[in-house]
């Protein structure tokens, strides 16, 4: 399934009716393709992933300025990639 984020929302473009489950917009947020920041928005959310002590405000972060809901496991690890300079 190919899905693109627009204003409205997600947006499926195309998809293969052979599928073993729903595919509904609330499991699109939950899909790691979709949580996943590009390398933009690490740069951009860096000062904010790397010193912000709360995964809580991290992810309150990324969702207000990117839409994306990432997870308290996605903040531990791009803590570690952005720390080790590995993602950038």
């Amino acid at each position: 399934m190919r899905v693109k984020l627009e204003e409205q929302g997600y947006v499926i473009k195309t998809y293969n009716m052979l599928h073993n489950h729903p595919c509904s917009s609330s499991w699109m947020v939950c899909n790691p393709w979709t949580r996943r920041l590009s390398s933009e928005e690490k740069k951009n959310l860096k000062p904010v992933i790397l010193h912000c002590e709360s995964a809580d405000e991290v992810i309150e972060s990324i969702k207000e300025r990117t839409g994306k809901q990432v997870t308290a496991s996605d903040v531990k690890a791009m803590k570690g990639e952005l720390s080790t300079g590995k993602c950038i």
